[in-house]
């Protein structure tokens, strides 16, 4: 955290509550979907003000839009002012990847690192849409969450299962999920990217924006260019980054990304004469290398786990993902591991995990950071570059001191000392009773939490759940407790619940949501016979492994539960002149690059940028990428200065190459 980033803060934290919060608190800007203010989750920034820069809340849109007067869905959102006393009218909206994804849960990444660059003269807004974690109420399965919360935590926490007992088929929970879904009065047709798109012009309009601007990843690309197509009203511009067009077989051509970034590697090698050189026909050795790993793994024996097939490829795979830091130096190795693995020579593998992996996590010296760059200078040069990352360290040792620090201040500022409350003490007094429950006990009583929890809110509910479960002096003391509640004890007493049983909660939320989406609107499109189809042509077996092929039967199988609702021209491509910027990374394997070019060929005003080296979400692996985001959405019609992305593509390391 820098200087002029710690005075803004305290600024912030002094300033007097923004008047347009008071709109939103009288209901919002537009009657038609009414906004209710009420506590952000703890994932804010810790720069952030509940009340004065930041503002959380539901907007209340249709289910169904063909019925207006007609079933409601509550959209969860987070508004935060620009850091500008004079911002832009337009703000933007980030649209999270999943389908059902979810963005509440940190918010904090949303406003100030995927929105950050435009924060400082913009207002940033982001939520969770239709069936997506927060926003997901209307359609949640609870009764049979509640039937299977023991085996879910197991799952979750990947804790052993008892023996006697039978291991947990997480595919098995789907169908009665389903089932309860459909029983439920949910218009499930209704949750889709169309509706979805409706979603974000309606949320904008409450919030108060008539003009407003677009940054989505993953699936929320999908969902932008859905809004340019259902409802394209106020877009000034639109950045779509890992891109998944409508017309592609996202599901079927599950491992056509995979392939298009590891022939993207070689063909940089190839561009590169000494790499070239060094590793002719890379490609073919890649292809054996998936027969060495499969017929003839690399021991363990060196003191290092086994290498086979899936291993060593689920590691070059995790170039993919934005938080996965340790990873980003490996594609200038890949060629030489990939040469070496095939002769069974695991040297620089394991070198390379043995230096990044292992200590992933771990605080790193001002000289780890410099690493093999430090090679290449000087003695004065390396002085002064250690100087300076020390020095950086030093900084962010105190900006983290002072984040926590601003934390504190803003939880004094906004809601002051807060005393336990009678909920609070009952849900330490009926953990500690737990623990003295034996081990066939706690079953049923984790079962009836979470029964309890999908139930009403009452007093009665809590009180059976006491007497069902525990005994003698925990009981007399717990429903002594329960009888002293309040009405807002009460209440309270069934957030923690929530909130507690939210981890869990949020994985069948999130499974079952992309499935809503994906099984609904992308089938019969994608088949399991032009998958079938797909995986036979497919040339690459160490990335087409059995992890993969049971990832993807998981999906028709899943799918064939729900009955399908394809809507016509869905999968049409989207034409529109609003200004985009469409990129993708060439390590990305979640969509494929060239996908970004398809989904340009429909957008008379689009600009492509493909980043190397970079995954999904390919623009913020990179301030050259973040740099060029900020300068499109200042002026979506000038043509960008693309100089920085050559910057990027990497510079292979070589045979004779000592390692650090």
């Amino acid at each position: 955290m820098t200087p002029d980033q710690i005075i803004a803060a305290i600024g912030l934290l002094m300033a007097e509550p923004d008047p347009a919060f008071e709109t939103l608190r009288a209901g919002g800007f537009d009657a038609r979907y009414p906004v209710t203010v009420e506590a952000c989750p703890e994932t804010t920034s810790p720069l952030d003000v509940e009340g004065q820069t930041i503002i959380c809340g539901t907007v209340s849109v249709p289910e169904n839009y063909n019925e207006p007067d007609g079933r409601r869905i509550p959209l969860e959102f987070a508004l935060g002012r620009a850091h500008s006393s004079n911002p832009f009218d337009d703000a933007i909206v980030y649209l999270h990847g999943g389908p059902a994804g979810g963005a509440l849960s940190a918010i904090g990444a949303s406003t100030e690192i995927i929105l950050g660059d435009h924060r400082p003269h913009r207002d940033v807004v982001t939520f969770d849409q239709r069936a997506s974690m927060l926003s997901s109420t209307t359609v949640r399965c609870n009764a049979t969450m509640a039937e299977n919360i023991v085996d879910l935590v197991r799952t979750v926490e990947s804790a052993p299962t008892p023996e006697g007992v039978e291991p947990f088929d997480l595919g098995a929970f789907f169908k009665p999920c389903i089932d309860e879904l459909y029983a439920s009065g949910a218009d499930l047709p209704a949750y889709n990217t169309e509706n979805n798109a409706r979603d974000v012009r309606a949320l904008m309009s409450a919030l108060g924006y008539p003009e407003y601007n677009i940054f989505g990843i993953s699936y929320g690309t999908r969902l932008a260019l859905e809004v340019l197509r259902t409802a394209p009203e106020g877009v000034r511009s639109v950045i779509i980054d890992g891109v998944a067009p409508p017309n592609v077989h996202l599901y079927d051509d599950l491992f056509g990304p995979h392939a298009d970034s590891i022939e993207t590697l070689f063909d940089q090698c190839a561009a590169q004469p000494a790499c070239a050189e060094a590793y002719p026909d890379l490609r073919q050795t890649f292809i054996d290398l998936g027969t060495v790993l499969t017929e003839t793994p690399v021991p363990a024996a060196r003191g290092m786990p086994a290498i086979n097939a899936d291993v060593f490829y689920n590691t070059i795979n995790q170039r993919t993902k934005l938080s996965e830091h340790w990873v980003r130096d490996l594609t200038r190795y890949l060629p030489r591991i990939i040469h070496e693995l095939a002769e069974g020579d695991p040297t620089t593998f394991d070198w390379y995990m043995s230096t990044y992996a292992e200590n992933a996590d771990a605080p790193q010296s001002a000289a780890d950071l410099l690493g093999p760059a430090g090679a290449t200078l000087s003695g004065d040069e390396r002085a002064l570059a250690l100087s300076v990352l020390e020095s950086a360290q030093s900084m962010s040792d105190q900006g983290e001191g002072v984040a926590a620090v601003m934390t504190q201040l803003k939880h004094d500022l906004v809601a002051g000392t807060v005393a336990v409350s009678v909920a609070e003490t009952f849900d330490q007094r009926a953990s500690e009773a737990l623990r003295e429950l034996s081990h066939d006990e706690i079953p049923a009583a984790v079962q009836g939490y979470a029964r309890m929890q999908a139930g009403e809110p009452t007093r009665a509910a809590i009180g059976y759940w006491v007497l069902a479960h525990f005994h003698g002096p925990d009981q007399t003391e717990l429903m002594s407790l329960v009888n002293a509640m309040s009405p807002d004890d009460i209440a309270r007493t069934f957030d923690i619940a929530n909130v507690e049983l939210d981890k869990y909660q949020g994985t069948i939320e999130n499974l079952m949501g992309l499935r809503i989406y994906a099984c609904q609107e992308d089938f019969p499109f994608n088949s399991r016979d032009n998958g079938a189809r797909l995986l036979s042509e497919f040339p690459y077996d160490v990335i087409a492994g059995e992890e993969g092929r049971a990832a993807l039967e998981n999906i028709y199988t899943i799918c064939d539960l729900f009955e399908p609702a394809p809507r016509d021209g869905f999968q049409e491509p989207v034409v529109s002149d609003v200004p985009v910027l469409v990129a993708g990374g060439t390590n990305d394997t979640q969509t494929s690059w060239k996908w970004s070019h398809l989904a340009a060929e429909t957008l008379s005003n689009s600009q492509v940028v493909i980043y190397p080296n970079s995954g999904h979400g390919a623009s913020l692996y990179s301030e050259c990428g973040r740099d060029i985001n900020a300068k499109f959405i200042l002026d979506p019609g000038a043509e960008l200065d693309l100089s920085c992305v050559e910057s990027l593509t990497p510079q292979f390391v070589l045979p004779d190459a000592t390692l650090p």
